[in-house]
């Protein structure tokens, strides 16, 4: 860990610290095992984020989503477990927002806002999943040596996002007269498993015609089209299981710019960080998850400040 410290210490681009650490690492151990913490540039994340809000608001922007580098990590765990961290993050208010502005100009907001916690995600070492309306989903690859690091990873990484909704979006919506933007954070740990979905062009029987005879309704060959097809289609993976159901659900718990973790996640922590946290006090009616480990209700913990 010295030396990977060593290598890491001064570098606080994500990629220049990927490639010096996998030359250094041919084990390829996932990056969300460093404390990466002390190599983001946190105020130059807050004053990116002004830039791109600002941008949003008064151009058409291009958004990307690296979603092609999502597929690839999931695609070497396909129809597997996978143990992952989730985390859950979504806006509070956005329905304020919906019924103050016109929609084209909410749609920028959230498209800024997922384009740089999306950024963030990737900074800590993780991966985004899927964007579902205002809310991101996100997860860390974790290696079972070594869980302690990718929940502090996770951790920072929220701490981050809701500094750059504070410090980096909010100034900017309030110059327009906007409501400010807040949002709830929920992070959990377990198991989880890699699905993989096959396009249509998988299968022949999708590209028959409907029609009378058995004809394809191309003008090409049969064969070729279906030849064709495949060249451009890629499987889809997902992930699906309890972690993800779980974490979603939790963060309804939290308060507006807080962060809510599992049992799980809290259990890892030292003595001085759990400090951070307080039980959240949970009715049965609302919440009937079972921990495995204890048999009773899994708990959750939210920060305090």
């Amino acid at each position: 860990m010295d030396e990977v410290n060593k290598v890491i210490q001064n570098i606080s681009d994500r990629k220049d610290i990927e490639k010096k650490y996998l030359q250094n690492n041919p084990s390829n151990r996932p990056m969300s095992v460093f404390y990466l913490d002390a190599v983001v540039d946190i105020p130059k994340i807050i004053s990116s984020a002004q830039s791109s809000m600002w941008k949003a608001l008064r151009t058409d922007p291009v958004f990307t989503f690296p979603f092609n580098e999502t597929q690839e990590i999931l695609s070497h765990y396909s129809v597997t477990k996978i143990n992952s961290i989730i985390l859950h993050i979504d806006i509070v208010g956005s329905t304020k927002l919906s019924m103050t502005l016109p929609i084209e100009r909410i749609s920028k907001i959230i498209q800024a806002f997922t384009q740089e916690m999306t950024k963030i995600i990737r900074l800590y070492g993780g991966y985004v999943l899927k964007y579902i309306g205002d809310a991101i989903i996100g997860f860390f690859t974790v290696d079972t040596d070594n869980l302690y690091l990718p929940c502090i990873n996770a951790i920072n990484c929220a701490k981050t996002m809701i500094k750059v909704i504070n410090q980096g979006f909010n100034p900017v919506l309030s110059q327009y007269d906007y409501p400010e933007m807040g949002v709830r954070i929920g992070i959990d740990y377990g198991e989880n498993v890699v699905v993989k979905y096959l396009p249509d062009s998988e299968n022949p029987d999708s590209y028959e015609d409907s029609g009378g005879g058995g004809s394809s309704s191309s003008s090409q060959p049969k064969e070729k089209h279906l030849e064709n097809k495949k060249e451009i289609k890629q499987p889809i993976y997902d992930i699906l299981g309890y972690t993800i159901s779980i974490a979603t659900k939790m963060t309804a718990y939290a308060k507006i710019d807080h962060i809510i973790v599992g049992q799980l996640i809290y259990d890892i922590l030292s003595k001085e960080e759990q400090s951070y946290f307080t039980m959240v006090d949970t009715s049965p009616e609302n919440w009937n998850y079972i921990s495995d480990e204890t048999g009773t209700i899994y708990r959750l913990y939210i920060n305090r400040t």
